[in-house]
């Protein structure tokens, strides 16, 4: 592994206004992530988790703290920038899945392509990118449901379609929020079993979650409590 992380949290504040008063979500997290490395950040359901998981994603920007992505400072970069690296750099399963009712699975799981290549290069370059994904779609099972829409496929299928549309620019991060969250056990273990074999491939993730087994599969897990990191060893 690179001695330089591929995920570097320094001092991470965010508040929100809740109507006269301030919410403080996060209250100074500070932690790393090797690259290559499987991470899990559990806490009890309000404890921050989403919350540091956007601002890890760059979808959203701290009060206070740093987010250094390989090396990156991304409060230093130009919004322009920001957004090309949350494209190409960084994947993001969410755990609602966000997919588009109106797109087939295929068409779905090529959309981080189609916003990462220009107009002009699309028709060149969209050959690839379609062998890419069907490549990405078989690899989930999914070989079968390229022209389904999300509404015709299981929660499991539905979060199996979000991991490969997360991973089409080939990140070198990827993130899940509450993966397993909205499905039972048996199609939970499934997408545990996903992940596995993305992180065994090379790919960096960074997990939050109170799924135990999520927890107990990863390398290291991070114990998120009342905004702050408790473990002593970060």
């Amino acid at each position: 592994m690179s001695s330089q992380p591929a995920i570097l949290v320094e001092g991470l504040c965010k508040s929100y206004r809740l109507g006269r008063q301030d919410l403080h979500v996060l209250r100074g997290v500070s932690f790393s992530v090797a690259p290559g490395e499987f991470v899990a950040v559990v806490g009890a359901s309000g404890s921050g988790k989403s919350t540091l998981l956007h601002l890890v994603g760059l979808l959203d920007r701290p009060d206070r703290g740093q987010v250094i992505l390989d090396g990156r400072d991304a409060a230093a970069l130009s919004a322009m920038r920001r957004n090309d690296m949350r494209c190409r750099e960084v994947g993001f399963v969410f755990q609602f899945y966000h997919l588009f009712t109106e797109l087939n699975v295929l068409d779905n799981a090529l959309l981080p392509a189609r916003v990462g290549t220009s107009l002009i290069a699309w028709p060149s370059r969209r050959g690839t990118l379609r062998r890419r994904a069907r490549g990405l779609l078989e690899q989930m099972g999914l070989q079968g449901r390229l022209k389904h829409r999300p509404s015709e496929l299981s929660g499991g299928e539905r979060q199996r379609l979000a991991i490969a549309r997360a991973l089409m620019n080939e990140p070198k991060i990827l993130l899940a929020d509450e993966p397993t969250g909205n499905l039972d056990s048996g199609t939970g273990r499934k997408i545990l079993n996903v992940l596995e074999d993305c992180n065994r491939r090379g790919q960096t993730i960074l997990v939050v979650t109170h799924d135990a087994s999520i927890a107990a599969e990863a390398h290291r897990t991070l114990h998120l409590t009342d905004g702050r990191i408790t473990d002593p060893k970060r």
